[in-house]
């Protein structure tokens, strides 16, 4: 994969990531608060973003959202509890 189409990915999962955030912010704040792990504040800013905005900080090469699964036991049980074959219905690789 190239650095032109990696950066296109990042643009679409930090839009994707912060239209569902900024959603969220804008029906349940202390919620989005608890998921997001921010404050106030960030929720609040998150919450006003205009739309052109959102995109603008989209398109950076920083990714937004981060693994939430830390915990390696907890990654295997839910991994574990999936049957087979269900993991992949599509001929496409899974992404790294």
């Amino acid at each position: 994969m190239d650095r032109i189409e990696t950066l296109k990915e990042i643009r679409e999962v930090n839009l994707s990531f912060l239209s569902l955030a900024q959603r969220l912010a804008r029906i349940d704040r202390t919620r989005a608060m608890r998921l997001l792990r921010v404050g106030e504040e960030s929720v609040d800013e998150l919450a006003s973003l205009p739309s052109e905005q959102i995109v603008r900080l989209a398109a950076t090469n920083m990714l937004f959202c981060r693994f939430a699964l830390d915990d390696c036991a907890l990654l295997a049980s839910l991994v574990h509890s999936v049957p087979r074959g269900v993991e992949r219905q599509t001929d496409e690789p899974l992404a790294a």
